[in-house]
């Protein structure tokens, strides 16, 4: 892509860090079409899904879902859209998601273009490189508004107006469902984390470490409980909907990050030393690699999980924390001290119906239930800013002619339909990708437990090793990438 910017925004756009205070948008005499790039390999994931198809389900425009990759292939006409979107599920800070043919005529387009990006703690420079590339002109971000310039630093990203967004919604369709009673439910306490790169920094720690204090506690206070965090024991779907259900609680700590690799050098740094050295404590790591980076600037967010435990009327036991304003404690959760000192008062509210019903109840109808967090919300909160942002570009001559053109949904129309069977294409080779990923999870958790760590360890590193030597081939054959 040629360095220079085509269309760089012209203009700051005031920060808007309260979703629904956008201001009123201007009449328009027709809906806009709207391009919206996604991933379709991320759609198995239940939050990504609703993200995406809330956009074609509520917004008062037409939004045409394209897969980024299988438009790679098709060389879309992007002149006949009124905006483009790049959803989350692309990172859009390298070659691998938006290649350069589809990057170029990104950067060439006139009209509005929109950004919507998590995970704001990595590749920071690359990312502002190639917003200021393609001329984003609005960014969704999740991170709290404090750091928000803290992080989108470079100069020309004061020329980009900065909207504050959630990372997931009340999923609606659940809020509504039958449940089992309280006292009814198996389970009383259940967690499902991963435990995430040593780079990410001490606070996103804690979703680790929460899970393997707690079940030490609960062994004590005789709980039952369902908690792991090995990749293989993660659930997806209406099996994971069910798990929740059937949980009088769910433990939870807010997402995030205390560390920001803004030149993303640090990650492979960490990364390689860990495969080196699996059993190095988190200290280590955080002394060699964050030093006194680390905390400087902390994204903490809420989580999705906390909308579908609300919406489940399943008790939430949280770290304490602001979680994006939407939850209170002792309100709409039952606060646990870091350091589980108030373990014992935690427990007494778990085996108090009355009491635990109360939290529930709250949550429900105050979180689960506030149009505020529903995703007709954000989508309306969307709707507005694309709206502000057409009528600030419309000028261009080749907006006008976009306007001026008929066919231009039905050609889009049939564009995201033939996208969509690419993407299944691929679907069938990604399942199996997945099921070679549970597999490879499976044999590692079951080594871990049955085989003594002086004989498993060194199995361990041989099979990495093998893993990243046909990893290249395995993306060919599955996947289709190069």
């Amino acid at each position: 892509m040629d360095r220079a910017m085509p269309n760089e925004p012209t203009a700051a756009a005031p920060d808007t860090p309260a979703m629904a205070d956008v201001g009123p948008s201007p009449a328009l005499p027709r809906p806009l079409d709207i391009v919206l790039f996604y991933e379709a390999a991320a759609m198995h994931t239940g939050t990504v899904r609703d993200h995406v198809t809330a956009f074609e389900r509520l917004s008062g425009h037409r939004v045409h879902t394209l897969d980024v990759r299988a438009a790679a292939e098709l060389a879309p006409d992007l002149t006949r859209a009124d905006a483009l979107v790049l959803h989350y599920s692309l990172v859009i800070a390298g070659d691998a998601y938006v290649r350069p043919s589809l990057a170029e005529a990104i950067a060439a387009f006139t009209g509005p273009k929109i950004l919507f990006i998590q995970d704001e703690y990595r590749w920071v420079d690359r990312t502002a490189e190639t917003i200021r590339l393609l001329g984003v002109h609005v960014v969704f971000t999740v991170v709290n508004e404090d750091v928000i310039r803290r992080i989108y630093r470079a100069p020309w990203l004061e020329k980009v107006r900065f909207e504050q967004t959630l990372t997931g919604f009340v999923p609606e369709d659940l809020v509504h469902r039958p449940v089992p009673a309280y006292t009814d439910r198996p389970i009383d306490v259940s967690y499902r984390a991963r435990r995430v790169p040593a780079w990410l920094g001490a606070f996103a720690q804690e979703k680790w470490w929460l899970g393997a204090r707690f079940r030490e506690d609960a062994r004590r206070h005789g709980l039952v409980c369902d908690i792991e965090t090995s990749e293989a024991s993660r659930i997806y779907g209406e099996r994971w909907i069910e798990f929740v259900a059937n949980s009088k609680a769910v433990l939870g700590s807010e997402s995030g990050a205390s560390f920001v690799d803004f030149a993303g050098d640090v990650q492979p740094l960490v990364e390689a030393f860990e495969r080196d050295h699996p059993d190095a404590p988190f200290e280590e790591v955080q002394h060699r690699f964050l030093g006194a980076r680390d905390g400087e600037i902390v994204i903490r967010v809420i989580s999705p999980r906390c909308f579908e435990a609300a919406a489940l009327r399943t008790l939430m036991i949280l770290y304490p924390g602001d979680y994006s304003g939407v939850l209170e404690p002792g309100r709409h959760y039952v606060p646990l001290a870091r350091d589980h000192s108030n373990m014992d008062e935690v427990v007494a509210i778990i085996r108090d119906p009355v009491r635990a019903s109360a939290v529930i109840e709250r949550a429900w109808q105050e979180v689960a239930q506030n149009p505020r967090w529903t995703f007709a919300s954000f989508i309306a909160h969307f709707d507005r800013v694309v709206e502000q942002e057409h009528a600030r570009l419309a000028a261009s001559p080749e907006q006008r002619a976009a306007d001026l053109d008929p066919s231009s949904p039905q050609v889009l129309a049939g564009l995201s339909r033939a996208a969509a069977d690419l993407a299944r294409n691929r679907s069938t080779r990604m399942g199996w990708t997945l099921r070679l990923m549970r597999a490879a999870g499976s044999a590692d958790a079951w080594g871990e437990r049955h085989v003594p760590a002086s004989v498993y360890r060194p199995l361990r590193r041989a099979g990495r090793l093998l893993v990243r030597a046909v990893k290249p081939l395995l993306k060919r054959l599955l996947l289709g990438r190069q």
